[in-house]
């Protein structure tokens, strides 16, 4: 297509040329505004020298637009060629079209677009079920603690932030404080620390299974439980109440730094909080951790009272907050008129919350017979080759095309029944 577009420039050219060249001499009037209008094209002045432009139509896509001072002027782009540069240019290069590829043959991206999965759910019938004899740990009791304390020091000393404005996006008024609304407050952390302390169960010796000190992610506690019977409750079919205390319960939050994202007026106003201390002097420390520490949590709960052996479970989940931001005041400061800086003051400062629930159930190793299904689980099958080689006929793909489009109408017409929940009944 290019050959064909430049052997058209090239017949062009050589109809031009004779209608130049056979000018008559009562047209030397005309020829001198051709010549003028020409020198107008090449982009440079006619002074006192005529201005000869060469127009090489066999280009590269090169815009070479130099003009030497003897007014020779190189026009090297004809970009009907490659197109390396991305475009195509008229003959005034003065309008340009981006490149059209055109292409027929097209797959849709294999990858797999990021949304929510749900656990395996089993089908059980009694076509397909039948017992099964099993050992394992059964819920004796359980009970939950839902509780939440502020952020202090890693030393236990008062918690302070240190603010760095990272981005204003817009106007702010200079010479004065401005009131910034904090929007959002995201946190970032490398892991969260539970420290259990001291765990007891009265008149029982608990032995930790694994330290009480956990590891990043880390959220269940063990302990094993030697039994002691009492035939008061084991004749009545009971289980006996101790009371269980925790004390010197903590969590730690390592490498912390809020991001607080805010507006002043139309202008978006984007800084950090660093976690600190304040020294004697006034000045200010940063800290990378920052550290929870939880009131005693004590309940009573039910053990075995055969005097069989238990475990003590201890299942915690965390959830790192804020308390309300109120006043925020942003100032600018300009250091004498060349580089200016800003300024984020919090007069009530950020109080950190971390908000905690544990979870602590007695366990019993139980032989059970359960009503289960005899057919395994199966386990979803990626095949890659399928995914990425499609290999189907043209009617096949028709005919797949026509299947997604009913799914996706019975699935908006299900969902406009069930008023827009997207729930399937």
């Amino acid at each position: 297509m290019q050959d064909i577009k430049r052997s058209k420039r090239r017949m062009t050219n050589q109809q031009v040329e004779p209608m130049v060249n056979n000018v008559e001499p009562n047209e030397k009037h005309i020829e001198g505004c051709m010549d003028e209008e020409l020198n107008r094209g090449c982009g440079c002045k006619p002074k006192q020298n005529k201005c000869e432009c060469k127009h090489d139509h066999d280009c590269d896509c090169k815009h070479d637009h130099d003009c030497k001072h003897d007014h020779d002027c190189k026009h090297d782009h004809d970009c009907d060629c490659d197109c390396k540069h991305d475009h195509d240019c008229d003959h005034n290069h003065k309008h340009c079209k981006p490149c059209e590829l055109e292409s027929e043959t097209c797959v849709k991206n294999p990858c797999a677009h990021p949304g929510c999965g749900g656990p395996i759910r089993p089908v059980l019938s009694p076509a397909n079920a039948r017992p099964i004899a099993i050992e394992t740990n059964r819920v004796f009791d359980t009970m939950v603690f839902q509780t939440f304390t502020d952020a202090v020091a890693p030393n236990g000393e008062t918690l302070v932030f240190d603010f760095d404005v990272v981005d204003v996006n817009g106007p702010i008024p200079r010479g004065g404080q401005v009131n910034v609304t904090i929007d959002k407050v995201c946190m970032n952390f490398s892991a969260i620390v539970i420290d259990t302390g001291r765990t007891t169960l009265e008149d029982f010796d608990i032995e930790p299974l694994e330290p009480t000190t956990g590891k990043s992610c880390e959220t269940i506690f063990e302990y094993a439980v030697c039994g002691r019977r009492n035939d008061t409750c084991c004749n009545q079919g009971l289980g006996q109440n101790v009371v269980y205390k925790e004390r010197g319960l903590s969590v730690l939050v390592e490498d912390l730094v809020l991001e607080l994202r805010g507006r002043c007026g139309c202008t978006e106003v984007v800084a950090l909080a660093f976690p600190a201390v304040r020294l004697m002097g006034g000045q200010i420390k940063r800290c990378c951790d920052v550290e929870f520490l939880f009131n005693t949590l004590t309940a009573p709960i039910s053990v075995p009272a055969d005097g069989r052996a238990f475990t003590l479970r201890q299942d915690f989940r965390t959830n790192l907050t804020v308390d309300c931001i109120g006043k925020a005041l942003l100032k600018c400061i300009c250091d004498e008129c060349c580089e200016s800086h800003f300024e984020l003051c919090i007069p009530n400062d950020i109080d950190l919350i971390m908000c905690l629930e544990a979870v602590v159930s007695t366990l019993t190793s139980e032989q059970l017979v359960v009503l289960g299904s005899q057919n395994a689980i199966q386990p979803r099958v990626v095949d890659t080759f399928d995914k990425v080689c499609d290999f189907r006929t043209c009617e096949e793909r028709e005919r797949d095309r026509d299947r997604d489009r009913d799914r996706d109408r019975d699935r908006d017409r299900d969902r406009d029944r069930n008023n827009n929940c997207g729930c399937n009944r």
